[in-house]
C-alpha cells in the first residue's frame, strides 16, 4: 500500500499492512538547508524530494496546502505594508479602520511559513461596528482547481490536508481579538460577541458548501487548542456544536474531519471524540504535554485516529540516545497493534534536531512498523 492509501485506511479503520508515516518537516528542513546542515546529497533537494528519498509520506498541510476558497471583503479597502520586519494590514470600512501587525522572527525567516500576530485589529468596543461590517460583507469565493492541482502533485506519495478554517470563536480569539480581549468582551458585551460569531458561522457554512466538493479527502478544521485558554466549558459551548455540524456535512460526501492537536489538551480529549472529530493530527504527548499515549489510545479506541505520537523534543540533544530509543519503543507498544494510528511529529521537527535523529525515526518505523505492532 502507498502512503496515501495507508493514511486514509488508518483514518477509516480499514486494514493496513504497515503503520503509515506522514510527517510535517518543513520548519526543520528549511532551517537545515538554509544553514548547510543536511547531508551533501540533499543540499539543493526540495522537501518533497527529500521525503520521497528517505521514504516518509509527504504531508501537504495547513498554509502549505492552497485553500479551495478565498475570502473577499466587499465594501472595504485592504492595504498591506512591510516595515521593520512587520507586515501591517489595514481594513478601511465605513465605520473606521482596523489595523493588525504580524511579524516573522529573524531565526525563522526562510524556514517558517506563518508570522506571529503581534497586534490585533479589534482593540476595544469602539471597533465593533467596523469589525461587524467587515465580517458581514465577507464573501467566500471558490478556488477548487488550485487545491486540486496541489492534491494531484502529491499523488500517492502522501496526503494533502487543507486547513479549511478555524471555528468562529477561535477565529475571533486568534485572528481578530486575541484571547484576553475575547474573554473580556464575552463578559462585557456578550450580545455583540454573539453577533460577530454569527457572521463567522455563516462564513463557515458557505465554506462547507465548497469543502464537500474539493479533491482533498481529509479536511482540517481548527486546532492548536489549549485547555487553559479553551477550557472544557468553553469548548462545549463554542466549538463542539460546530464540529458536530461539520461532521454531519462531511460524512455523506466521503470526507474525513481532522483537527490539529499539538497543544496541552488532555482535558479536551473526551470532548473531541464526543463531538465527532475523526482524526487528531500532530498529537503531542509527554514530555511536552501531560497527554499519555496509552491512556489516549484506550480512551479513543476505534473512534478517533491518532496522528503524531512523537514528542519532537526527543529528537534534540536534550535527550540521550538511550532515552530516544526507549521513547520510540514505548510509543509503538502503546499504540499496538496499530489500528487508527498514523506516525507523525507533534507538531514539527525542531530546527536544532540533528539529521541522524530524524533518520533514526525513519529506520525504526521501517523496521518495526509492520502491522500488527508488537505489544
Amino acid at each position: 500500500m502507498n502512503h496515501r492509501d495507508l493514511a486514509l485506511a488508518a483514518m477509516r479503520g480499514e486494514p493496513v499492512d504497515h503503520v503509515p508515516f506522514i510527517a510535517r518537516m518543513d520548519l526543520w528542513y528549511g532551517y537545515q538547508q538554509q544553514h548547510g546542515l543536511l547531508p551533501a546529497q540533499y543540499g539543493k533537494a526540495s522537501l518533497w524530494d527529500f521525503q520521497r528519498d528517505i521514504g516518509v509520506g509527504i504531508f501537504g498541510h495547513g498554509v502549505d496546502c492552497p485553500p479551495f476558497y478565498r475570502v473577499e471583503y466587499r465594501g472595504a479597502e485592504i492595504t498591506r505594508d512591510t516595515t521593520d520586519g512587520y507586515t501591517i494590514t489595514r481594513f478601511a470600512t465605513p465605520h473606521g479602520t482596523l489595523t493588525c501587525r504580524d511579524r516573522m522572527t529573524a531565526e525563522l525567516q526562510g524556514a517558517a511559513t506563518t508570522e506571529a500576530r503581534t497586534e490585533f485589529a479589534f482593540k476595544g468596543p469602539e471597533d465593533y461596528d467596523a469589525l461587524q461590517y467587515l465580517l458581514d460583507h465577507a464573501r467566500i469565493v471558490e478556488d477548487l482547481d488550485t487545491c486540486g492541482r496541489y492534491v494531484a502533485s502529491i499523488g500517492t506519495d502522501g496526503l494533502a490536508v487543507p486547513s479549511v478554517r478555524r471555528l468562529p470563536a477561535q477565529e475571533l480569539m486568534l485572528t481578530w481579538m486575541g484571547y484576553e480581549r475575547f474573554y473580556l468582551e464575552l463578559h462585557d458585551n456578550p450580545a455583540k460577541v454573539d453577533a460577530l460569531l454569527a457572521s463567522l458561522a455563516e462564513q463557515l457554512h458557505q465554506t462547507l458548501d465548497l469543502a464537500v466538493k474539493c479533491d482533498a479527502i481529509a479536511l482540517q478544521f481548527g486546532g492548536n487548542y489549549d485547555e487553559m485558554m479553551t477550557p472544557p466549558p468553553i469548548f462545549e459551548r463554542f466549538f463542539a456544536p460546530h464540529y458536530r455540524d461539520i461532521r454531519a456535512r462531511l460524512t455523506p460526501a466521503g470526507k474525513i474531519l481532522v483537527t490539529h492537536g499539538d497543544g496541552e489538551m488532555r482535558r479536551l480529549l473526551q470532548q473531541l471524540m464526543d463531538c465527532g472529530v475523526q482524526v487528531v493530527e500532530a498529537l503531542t504527548p509527554k514530555p511536552m504535554t501531560s497527554i499519555d499515549i496509552a491512556q489516549t489510545r484506550a480512551l479513543w479506541g476505534d473512534r478517533v485516529t491518532m496522528w503524531g505520537g512523537v514528542a519532537t523534543v526527543i529528537l534534540t540533544d536534550v535527550f540521550s540516545d538511550a532515552e530516544f530509543e526507549t521513547f520510540l519503543h514505548a510509543l509503538f507498544r502503546a499504540v499496538a497493534p496499530g489500528d487508527h494510528f498514523i506516525l507523525g511529529f507533534g507538531d514539527n521537527v525542531p530546527t536544532d534536531a540533528p539529521y541522524e535523529r530524524v533518520r533514526r525515526v525513519v529506520d525504526f518505523w521501517a523496521a518495526h512498523g509492520r502491522y500488527p505492532l508488537a505489544g
